[in-house]
């Protein structure tokens, strides 16, 4: 017995029920493909492409789909991306980016061309600002922020239910806000005194050198692996962390340093978009909880965060966070951003 063609239509569109979420950080881009629910059901990671061309991470990331997810193409229905930037979101490209060497990279366009689904392409953080929102801590509020702690510094942030973009979809470059009005240290983006060049992850050891240089240290502190690092011009941000583990009193004086600029940085955010609740992620929040977190979490209301403190809490997704965020802004995308995506025109 046949089926009629209505019947056999409604089980092609039940099929593609798949969404394919890509997220592009400055040393890993993770592809997966999930359910409409944000169930990841699939994931791989491969690293960053840092040299070649403008089209070196979209070839990269065609042979991984073409090798790793080839059962699944048929049922994507739409593909989210969040993306470091700067972003062009007209052309869903990355222009610029602090904390890569390829200065434009091309994202959008040439996916939607090979893949001929539609592509949507977001900040990192906007994708994971719109994943909480959805799937997240942020399901059922109106004022919800998050921010990364990483290799850099960033935030999505919805205010009163509206995702924030801006003119070119850049109103979110938290990690630029300018933390030292003597502007110190240079930040990878060119300008001076910005959060991202003392705490991001990338910054933070010349900020630590920047630091040492500066006091007079006891014979204890020169004992530690960080002043020998120090010595060797060699200082890892996660040695840091990891000898304040252990008392370091070197590598936890550097940490307070680092918690006195995120606090100041947190507590602009709070002031600028009064926010029931942020969200944190990023490896260096999330590997850190009680070095990191907790500092932050002890913001208090009248000193430097005039707004009323909203809860902060760390991400349940962890590391995945950008990947459910991209999952969600292909499975459900928001309006305003649809407007900005210009090459979307020629699906």
């Amino acid at each position: 017995m046949f089926e009629d063609s209505n019947s056999v239509r409604s089980f092609c569109v039940s099929a593609r029920t798949m969404f394919l979420g890509i997220d592009v950080g400055a040393t890993w881009t993770r592809i997966a493909v999930a359910d409409r629910d944000g169930s990841i059901v699939k994931k791989v990671r491969i690293p960053t492409p840092r040299e070649g061309n403008e089209l070196s991470l979209v070839e990269a990331i065609i042979e991984v789909l073409g090798k790793e997810f080839r059962s699944y193409m048929d049922r994507i229905e739409a593909v989210g991306i969040g993306s470091i930037g700067p972003l062009d979101l007209s052309t869903g490209s990355i222009v610029n980016p602090p904390n890569l060497p390829i200065k434009r990279i091309e994202l959008g366009k040439p996916l939607l061309e090979h893949l001929r689904r539609p592509v949507y392409v977001a900040n990192d953080c906007v994708a994971a600002v719109w994943g909480e929102y959805l799937y997240g801590l942020g399901k059922g509020l109106e004022n919800v922020v998050y921010v990364t702690l990483s290799t850099g510094i960033g935030g999505g942030i919805i205010v009163d239910g509206n995702l924030l973009l801006g003119k070119k979809g850049n109103a979110h470059e938290i990690g630029h806000i300018v933390v030292d009005s003597l502007r110190r240290l240079r930040c990878g983006c060119g300008g001076y005194g910005h959060w991202e060049a003392y705490c991001g992850g990338a910054n933070i050891p010349r900020f630590a050198t920047y630091l040492i240089e500066r006091w007079s240290l006891g014979t204890e502190e020169k004992r530690s692996k960080v002043y020998q690092q120090y010595l060797e011009g060699s200082i890892r941000t996660e040695t840091i962390f990891d000898e304040a583990k252990r008392g370091d009193p070197l590598a936890r004086k550097i940490v307070e340093e680092i918690n006195r600029v995120n606090v100041a940085g947190f507590e602009s955010v709070i002031n600028l978009y009064d926010p029931e609740l942020i969200v944190v992620g990023g490896s260096i929040a999330l590997n850190n909880p009680e070095l990191v977190l907790e500092p932050i979490k002890g913001i208090e209301y009248g000193r430097g965060a005039l707004n009323e403190i909203p809860r902060i809490e760390p991400t349940m997704f962890g590391d995945d966070v950008v990947l459910v965020g991209a999952i969600a802004i292909a499975s459900n995308p928001p309006k305003n951003l649809v407007k900005k995506l210009r090459y979307l025109e020629q699906l």
